[in-house]
């Protein structure tokens, strides 16, 4: 599958956001090589390094798991275990580590499947270790290419940067501050930042330790499941699975039915 196909999937589904599509999944035998691979990174506090990356944990499991029964071997979903601490280790630590997890699994993915389409979505500090990734393959400093990321998103990243890709036009920054968003340039649409309105964590003005410490718990940055995006006020989560079925019925070569809204 082309990225620029995949491109205008993305951008189809996710910014126009009104057809109401359902995607019929294919048969295909269990592969190693999936037709797509989508790894989902938790918040702060959602997982650990010892969990399980076939479970699904926190609030992306709202998404992924209607995805995952929808189309069986046609999805792999891969979780990301690393610690999601703020301290014990010390959240940078705690985010290192799972961009190293997520650079190695999905690299891993790119290097022995060349025809599966692989996508990334974070939530929280998951988020911050999906722009980690994203930026360190534009350089070429991780064995994920850029190439290889079909499509990415972060929610309620604490690196969110506002001049970046948003599918909700939030002000403020992340607390942590963006990193340099000229290197999202290479990605050309595939990779997007959410910030929920009046959410701390992405949604600050400056740096402050106890929104750092405290803003992980907020109302506002849980409330992504129903975060309203696009012209029509559509639900983010259901926006997201509509992306994601595009992506992998067009991977499995299978047409959608439509269905009422």
């Amino acid at each position: 599958m082309t990225g620029g196909v995949v491109r205008r999937a993305l951008l189809v589904v996710v910014l126009l956001i009104t057809t109401g599509l359902v995607a019929t999944p294919a048969a295909v035998a269990a592969p190693a090589c999936p037709p797509v691979a989508l790894f989902a990174v938790p918040g702060t506090g959602e997982t650990s390094e010892a969990a399980d990356p076939a479970a699904s944990v926190g609030l992306l499991a709202g998404l992924t798991d209607p995805l995952a029964r929808r189309w069986g071997d046609g999805l792999a979903v891969r979780y990301v275990p690393y610690p999601a601490t703020v301290d014990r280790p010390f959240y940078f630590t705690s985010e290192g580590r799972g961009a190293e997890r997520l650079a190695r699994d999905a690299g891993d993915v790119a290097a022995r499947c060349p025809d599966t389409t692989i996508m990334l979505i974070g939530y929280s500090q998951g988020g911050d270790v999906v722009s980690d990734v994203v930026h360190r393959a534009a350089n070429g400093t991780i064995g994920l290419p850029a190439e290889r990321i079909a499509g990415a998103i972060m929610l309620g990243s604490p690196r969110r940067d506002p001049q970046a890709p948003n599918l909700v036009d939030t002000p403020g920054r992340g607390v942590l501050g963006p990193r340099p968003t000229r290197e999202l340039a290479v990605y050309d649409g595939r990779v997007y930042e959410v910030c929920a309105p009046g959410d701390p964590i992405c949604a600050t003005e400056n740096l402050d330790i106890r929104v750092f410490r405290e803003g992980w718990a907020s109302g506002a940055h849980r409330s992504y499941p129903e975060v309203r995006v696009g012209p029509t006020g559509a639900r983010l989560f259901p926006v997201l699975e509509r992306a994601v079925d595009t992506v992998v019925a067009r991977a499995t070569m299978t047409p959608f039915a439509a269905a009422g809204s």
